[in-house]
């Protein structure tokens, strides 16, 4: 049989990409094993009969016992198994490689965040392009202009990279830092103005401007629907708050009210702030419905995404700025673990019968 140079092509693609994904789920499987194990040691061991749903259910339902791990922690957490939770690494693998994966991409860029929302919700600045500075709206500027933008009203900024998260690549800049480091040693990234946070985040930790994470996503008839919500809460002398030293807490998507029970990077669950003392149980973020409003408007501005997680804070005044955005592997293990299954009725889980290429 000969085979053309397009299908040897698609063949070595195709075996690249199963590579790829196998490095995945291996990858993946071993966090999910560390997180219940660090479940398992807080809580005590989780039932056998919970772990055998959990394997038939990826087996029989998501097609691969690589996809029960995650659900397992799943099930720990929440103590019982729930049709229709989504593994991490089944979103990762199966999910958004299926739904517009060139779009998602576009979503680590920083610098194209606000020419694709368009919104005052942004607390962009200024911009570095290819050793290029520009003003907010793109007008390529000078060095001394750029540093009365950034520094006139705050006495520091922060720059954010092009490709960062999780708190990786955020740099807080003074006037005497940024003249010191010099435009070339600056990626491509964005200047961002401080946000003076609402006195709610202030009590849970003022060290660290305080995130809502609220993640929208595609319905089927292209309507776009807000699925799960936390917070992300910082430690004592973080200067941002970054997901490796985060406390997270689930929220109620309709009041934005705090589950009582927050968890540690290790899964290790507890019911108030380990430094402030704050406790999780009857509060809820202020003007959260409004924060859900505006993830849910931008989502249907560019509804080529999927799913999307919007990382917001509520300022002083009540206004809501959007921090940033992610399209691109976001996660939703903590969400479905907590508060799941928050995808259910998306049509996710048939997904791995349709054959389709990543790129």
């Amino acid at each position: 049989m000969n085979l053309s140079a397009d299908s040897l092509k698609d063949v070595g693609i195709e075996v690249a990409t199963n590579v790829a994904n196998e490095v995945r789920h291996i990858r993946s499987n071993q966090r999910a094993r560390l997180a219940l194990k660090g479940v398992e040691n807080q809580r005590g061991r989780t039932d056998s009969a919970l772990i055998g749903r959990c394997n038939e259910y990826a087996q029989e339902v998501l097609g691969s016992r690589k996809f029960a791990p995650w659900l397992h922690v799943y099930a720990a957490v929440s103590g019982e198994f729930r049709e229709g939770w989504i593994p991490d690494n089944y979103y990762g693998v199966i999910v958004y490689p299926r739904k517009n994966p060139v779009a998602v991409k576009l979503s680590v860029l920083k610098t194209f965040t606000n020419r694709i929302l368009n919104t005052d919700a942004l607390p962009d600045l200024a911009y570095a392009i290819d050793g290029v500075y520009f003003s907010r709206d793109f007008r390529p500027i000078r060095e001394s202009e750029l540093v009365d933008i950034l520094f006139d009203r705050h006495d520091h900024t922060y720059f954010k990279s092009d490709y960062s998260n999780q708190g990786r690549g955020t740099v807080i800049m003074t006037r005497e830092d940024f003249l010191a480091e010099g435009r070339s040693m600056l990626p491509d990234g964005v200047f961002q103005t401080p946000i003076r946070q609402h006195d709610f985040f202030e009590a849970m930790c003022t060290d660290a401007t305080a995130t809502v994470r609220i993640t929208t996503a595609r319905e089927l008839d292209g309507s776009i629907g807000v699925k799960a919500a936390y917070l992300r809460v910082g430690r004592r002398n973080d200067d941002i708050v970054r997901s490796a030293n985060a406390v997270k807490i689930s929220l109620d998507i309709d009041s934005g009210a705090l589950d009582a029970f927050g968890y540690l990077p290790d899964w290790h669950r507890i019911e108030a702030h380990p430094d402030t003392g704050f406790r999780f149980a009857g509060s809820a973020v202020p003007h959260f419905n409004e924060a859900a409003a505006l993830c849910k408007s931008l989502h249907e501005s560019c509804p080529h995404m999927p799913c999307v997680g919007w990382d917001v804070c509520g300022e002083q005044d009540g206004k809501v700025k959007l921090m940033e955005w992610n399209a691109f592997h976001n996660g939703i293990k903590f969400s479905e673990a907590t508060a799941g299954p928050c995808f259910r009725g998306l049509g996710w889980e048939d997904l791995w019968r349709r054959k389709t290429l990543i790129v």
